[in-house]
């Protein structure tokens, strides 16, 4: 079988949880005797935007394209870059893949999705996170402030900048990734709660699949502790970020009734690491804390041998992490926070400890308790590594194996039955946006339709849409002309005089004077159709 794996970033690059999971997924699955290839976005390698370059990384075959930061931000258009999706269409056709396994995509483009449909080769996409719905992929407002409704994007950013004073609203964001990702033939999520969510989000609940995130057990069985005379050991593995709530362990250290006999390990490196210094330094803890930095796969083995217990304290609703899994099958205990799908791997009181996210106090309890009874860290962290025995890469690549063997559902309520309204400009115009809201008081719930921008979808869906809206007042009709061909109702705006001759000569459409003419004839436009 024919496999390409794609993934926004890859290793050596590049190093995080999802991408070492899409990596050890295509060796474990080359082991088995199956051709696997990468197709990735990289901001490390030489050239310009864009460029293009293979290479072998560890016997892979891996496909790689130049992009820079502001490709992968998501104030910018992270989501859709068509020369990425040439480069894909490309691969596909010379590699000519039986399967597309998709992990995190964003900083490539959502709609290599939807290509992949159009080529008729069949889809998998692992979700780590919430991108498929969060602008942000952690559902968190601010800091300690859980997000619970996906569809008020706008509190937290209204309009994408992309540079190009185009101000799109958040809205078409939501809307287009609602087309894409309904696109795909299986879903994999390695949690329950990442599941629900994205069946909450609307997902099919056919095509979802819980199949955990594999680990390589001999390698990290292998670990052999170093012993720290009567120090206990805490572990943090991971990006310093406030949604990792390295903040709430360094207070924990104020609580710890047995701070004389505790180190901390701080593995990693972010945006925070200054602010986690002075907060060690206002609680004068910093003799307490080790900083490792960002350490590679080779040096994260000595890393572990150093730590007694894991701690993830997230304050953000974690999928399943992999410094959990690795840290399980070393047969360390963890302390995690009772957020997302870390309940589900880390049972409380059998393989590890549950503390109330945020709290330091639950925390440092908990630390105390390991603390006072050494026996019951090497018991947890027995079971801990029992739990992960049956969980090796090999094992999960065959799950992927029987799972891409699957035909897919055949029905489902697809979102391609939904009306499609094509927005066309080079910005967006502040009466559109305006429009844009008032929608809700002109349409019913069940009437309200998908926008997207024309520029982020596929020829072959510019025949799904039922309307083109002109959102930019100065478009010429050389801009449009490629629209024609679809013989579609225009609706443009009333200053720009071109656009409404055609319209009343060709009576191709309808002009619009304000926002609410805008909304009003998209209903008028949406009722015909229904007709």
């Amino acid at each position: 079988m024919k496999i390409l794996i794609c993934c926004n970033v890859y290793p050596p690059n590049f190093i995080g949880g999802a991408e070492l999971i899409a990596h050890q997924q295509a060796l474990a699955l080359t082991k088995l005797g199956h051709e696997v290839q990468i197709f990735t976005g990289d901001t490390q390698v030489a050239g310009e935007r864009y460029s293009y370059h293979e290479e072998l990384y560890e016997n892979l075959k891996v496909h790689r394209v130049r992009l820079i930061n502001i490709d992968y931000d998501p104030n910018y258009i992270c989501f859709s870059h068509q020369e990425v999706e040439k480069y894909f269409i490309q691969l596909s056709r010379k590699f000519c893949p039986d399967i597309i396994h998709f992990h995190n995509i964003i900083g490539l483009s959502v709609t290599i999705l939807r290509i992949a449909k159009e080529l008729n080769i069949k889809t998998i996409l692992t979700l780590h996170d919430y991108w498929g719905f969060c602008l942000k992929n952690t559902m968190m407002k601010r800091e300690k402030i859980t997000c619970g409704d996906y569809s008020r994007c706008e509190e937290c950013q209204s309009v994408i900048n992309d540079g190009m004073n185009r101000h799109i609203p958040i809205r078409l964001r939501q809307n287009y990734f609602k087309l894409m990702i309904d696109q795909v033939d299986f879903f994999i999520s390695p949690s329950q709660f990442l599941a629900e969510m994205y069946l909450a989000a609307g997902i099919n609940k056919e095509r979802m699949n819980i199949i955990w995130n594999g680990i390589d057990f001999d390698y990290f069985d292998a670990i052999k502790k170093k012993s720290h005379n009567n120090i206990v050991r805490f572990s943090f593995f991971g990006y310093f970020g406030r949604h990792k709530g390295v903040a709430t362990l360094i207070d924990a250290l104020l609580y710890l009734k047995n701070q004389h006999c505790v180190q901390i390990n701080l593995i990693g490196d972010g945006d925070e690491k200054l602010s986690y210094i002075d907060q060690l330094n206002k609680n004068n803890c910093a003799n307490l804390v080790k900083f490792w930095g960002k350490l590679n796969n080779n040096q994260v083995y000595k890393a572990y041998a150093e730590t007694d217990v894991l701690v993830l304290p997230s304050i953000w609703r974690e999928n399943q992490p992999v410094s959990i899994t690795e840290a399980m099958t070393a047969g360390i205990p963890p302390i995690v926070s009772n957020m997302g799908g870390m309940p589900e791997i880390v049972e409380d009181g059998k393989t590890g400890l549950i503390f109330e996210a945020g709290s330091s106090q639950d925390l440092a309890e908990k630390m105390d308790f390991l603390i006072d009874h050494p026996e019951l860290r090497q018991t947890y962290g027995r079971a801990a590594k029992e739990k992960m025995r049956n969980n090796t890469f090999e094992n999960q690549a065959r799950k992927l194996l029987a799972l891409y063997k699957s035909d897919p559902p055949t029905y489902y309520k697809s979102i391609n039955s939904c009306t499609l309204i094509l927005c066309v400009g080079h910005c967006f115009d502040s009466k559109c946006s305006t429009a844009l809201k008032l929608l809700p008081y002109y349409l019913d719930y069940n009437s309200s339709p998908l926008l997207v921008m024309a520029d982020w979808v596929t020829e072959q869906q510019y025949k799904q849409a039922t309307l083109i809206w002109i959102v930019d007042p100065k478009i010429s009709i050389n801009d449009i002309q490629k629209f024609f061909w679809l013989e579609l109702p225009f609706l443009v705006p009333e200053e720009n005089k071109n656009l409404v001759n055609l319209c009343c000569v060709g009576k191709f459409g309808l002009y619009y004077n304000d926002e609410h003419e805008a909304a009003a004839c998209i209903r008028y436009f949406l009722r015909e159709k229904i007709k």
